[in-house]
């Protein structure tokens, strides 16, 4: 009997833990969404209402993406989340249904709900004859993979800007996300991590001692994805003689480790009560890095992203208050490399300016 093709929509470098957890924890074959392009996009667009956020095109186009490839998909899982009141995975199901596609829509966010009992409907959706006890072993590992990902990319973060030779860091994340792709178990997962581990402390850096930090806050989908933000970390860190660049939302961050209490303190004198999504992480990520004397933040959104649009009137009293200028970048399905490269470099001057003129 045939596995069933089990596929998630892309989320930046992520799909290579869920390829272990569905393949070696359920029992399926992972189908591995293509890498982001302006086709996905396209993709997502042409089916999508015009005034949705850009996450929404992309997860719907990298589902179609998915869907028209060869052997197509038995079961697409969808983590829409909160997003207009957890409304995105009812209507991205119902766009693909209107579209003809049949394959089995599993809403985790929705069946989240449900706790427990919801995950293990859902598990069994992605695979009736799974092995509940295996797939609970497995779990383990893959957030294991997550935590080490996640790890891995904030290490390339602080130091890409000032390696000897450009793209290093890179090519050895490259190839750990490959050997994570591989992994059979947990001990092979442990290997990928010491290896990579080892390589980026070898990679040959000029880091001046008291580098330019800039701290990225936003939206949970656009500031992890690389191509939905059109690679505003690597641009931004390569810029003159180097940036450091700092960002707290991961999976790891937000979904493992997350205290919002902890956050709701840190931004009482700006916010009574929780705007939202990921607000209380970004206002107070953004008082973090202005208290520990960063040179600036960068703001990273989807457009029409409501509760971080109310965000940003926080931002410029904290901004105001703080002494730290901070970038807005909103991003849409009609927005351009260009004029995101001349925002950063008209940025970057800025706080580089500000550095030379500090005492």
């Amino acid at each position: 009997m045939a596995k069933r093709r089990i596929g998630f929509p892309r989320m930046d470098n992520y799909n290579v833990a869920l390829k272990y957890l569905v393949e070696t924890g359920c029992g399926c074959e992972y189908v591995m969404a293509p890498p982001m392009t302006r086709k996905t996009l396209e993709l997502g667009s042409k089916y999508s209402p015009d005034f949705v956020c850009a996450p929404f095109k992309y997860t719907l186009g990298s589902m179609l993406e998915m869907l028209q490839s060869e052997g197509g998909l038995d079961a697409i899982v969808e983590t829409g989340g909160v997003c207009r009141l957890g409304y995105y995975g009812a209507l991205q199901k119902q766009i693909l249904r209107d579209l003809g596609y049949e394959a089995d829509f599993i809403d985790l966010a929705e069946m989240g709900k449900h706790k427990l009992r919801g995950y293990y409907a859902a598990a069994k959706r992605i695979n009736p004859a799974i092995s509940i006890a295996k797939a609970a072993r497995t779990l383990p590992d893959a957030l294991k993979a997550v935590r080490y990902i996640d790890e891995m990319e904030g290490r390339v973060r602080l130091d890409r800007g000032f390696e000897r030779q450009r793209g290093s860091m890179k090519a050895v994340f490259d190839t750990f996300l490959q050997e994570i792709s591989s992994a059979k178990n947990r001990k092979s997962l442990d290997a990928a991590y010491q290896k990579a581990s080892a390589a980026l402390s070898a990679v040959a850096l000029d880091k001046p001692e008291n580098p330019l930090r800039v701290g990225i806050v936003g939206e949970y989908y656009t500031v992890m994805d690389d191509f939905g933000n059109h690679n505003v970390e690597q641009i931004l860190g390569y810029m003159g003689r180097g940036v450091e660049i700092h960002r707290w939302m991961t999976f790891t961050h937000r979904n493992l480790e997350y205290d919002e209490q902890a956050d709701l303190q840190t931004i009482a004198p700006y916010v009574r009560y929780s705007m939202g999504p990921t607000t209380s992480a970004t206002l107070a990520g953004a008082i973090r890095y202005a208290d520990a004397g960063f040179d600036g933040i960068v703001h990273v959104k989807s457009f029409g992203c409501t509760p971080e649009v109310d965000a940003m009137a926080v931002l410029q009293n904290i901004s105001a208050d703080r002494g730290i200028p901070i970038l807005y970048l909103s991003y849409d399905s009609q927005t351009g490399d260009a004029g995101i490269q001349t925002r950063l470099e008209a940025f970057y001057d800025m706080i580089d300016m500000k550095r030379r003129k500090q005492p």
